[in-house]
């Protein structure tokens, strides 16, 4: 049995609600969007292996997976992939840049209720795949 992606998000959700009772609350918010979104990674990439059969490794791994699900077809993947992509930009900005382009507890909330609905896409999409399938 494999990780549990969806324990990331509860992490992230834990360290949003939780920032006021760490010395340094902006450290908390970029590690609640850093969490968020590999929350959704996993679980996207988990859905496309067990759907799918498809696995995607090596550095370009996240961009191959947006791209597989724009080209599937699927209205619902492509939705998923360009909010993937949104998440992901925020997890860029939130590792990698000193300044942020807007409060770290506004992107940290924006972050993990995407991660929350790319989540609920990919549920449905089993849901989906389960009735047509089963």
């Amino acid at each position: 049995m494999g990780f549990k992606w969806e324990k990331y998000l509860e992490l992230a959700q834990h360290l949003y609600n939780n920032s006021e009772k760490f010395p340094d609350k902006e450290a908390c918010y970029r590690a609640a969007v850093s969490r968020a979104y590999y929350a959704a990674y996993g679980i996207v990439c988990v859905y496309i292996r067990d759907t799918d059969g498809e696995k995607f490794d090596g550095g370009d791994c996240h961009y191959k997976i947006k791209q597989y699900l724009r080209n599937s077809g699927n209205k619902s993947k492509r939705t998923i992939a360009n909010q993937l992509q949104m998440v992901q930009d925020n997890r860029k900005q939130a590792d990698y840049y000193d300044n942020l382009r807007e409060k770290p507890k506004n992107l940290a909330s924006k972050t993990v209720a995407g991660a929350k609905k790319i989540i609920s896409e990919v549920e449905t999409l089993y849901k989906e795949n389960s009735t047509t399938t089963g």
